[in-house]
């Protein structure tokens, strides 16, 4: 079976990923702006304004580069690596990021996992409204290797709109910036041969998995 993207599909996720910049970018050109007005006398503060903001943009170009890019399906099996980047994406966000340094998938990991985890965290962050801590978790089994992200965090839910997007019928005309996330991530768990997991562990606990074959 072939998992293509339609055209809607690709437009949508530019247009998260703009919105995504837009505050961070935003925040670099008013640093600048003050900057340029002397008499305000806050040229320490602009200039470290700016420098926060082009950080934030930076991280979060390098995580949508692997997250919806080509060079995510070539990502390796450091899982250093994507924690950092994990990390970097969520720093200008009120959830933290719990994955142990230790954790680290057998040997000879799908390919594309790292692709996919990416996209899962994501799903994971907004599912947290007020803000939160993402649990990563990779564990191996009979079944095969199992990708969990469990959301804690006041309200832990998946929006509705996002609930629509996960079933099997789903007319892409009523994917939206807001819900097409969903929609790529599980399309992405699809191709490798699995689905998406969504777990309800009472009010502020939300868990998403995915089994992946060994």
């Amino acid at each position: 079976m072939a998992f293509l993207i339609d055209m809607r599909v690709a437009e949508l996720l530019a247009s998260r990923l703009c919105h995504d910049l837009v505050g961070p970018i935003g925040a670099v050109n008013n640093g600048l702006e003050l900057l340029e007005d002397e008499d305000l006398g806050m040229s320490d503060d602009a200039i470290q304004l700016s420098a926060n903001s082009a950080r934030q943009a930076a991280s979060i170009l390098q995580f949508y580069r692997l997250a919806y890019g080509m060079a995510g399906g070539r990502i390796g099996e450091d899982m250093g690596a994507l924690r950092e980047l994990a990390t970097g994406f969520l720093a200008s966000t009120k959830t933290t990021l719990d994955w142990p340094a230790v954790e680290q998938p057998a040997e000879d990991m799908p390919e594309g996992l790292g692709k996919l985890l990416l996209n899962v965290i994501v799903l994971g962050e907004e599912c947290l409204p007020r803000g939160g801590s993402l649990g990563v978790s990779l564990a191996g089994g009979g079944t095969g290797l199992e990708v969990a992200v469990t959301a804690q965090g006041t309200g832990a839910r998946l929006r509705e709109e996002s609930q629509i997007v996960l079933s099997d019928d789903v007319d892409i005309e009523e994917l939206t910036p807001r819900n097409v996330h969903g929609y790529f991530t599980r399309l992405l768990a699809q191709r490798m041969g699995s689905n998406l997991i969504v777990d309800s562990h009472g009010a502020d606990t939300l868990r998403i998995s995915v089994t992946l074959a060994g």
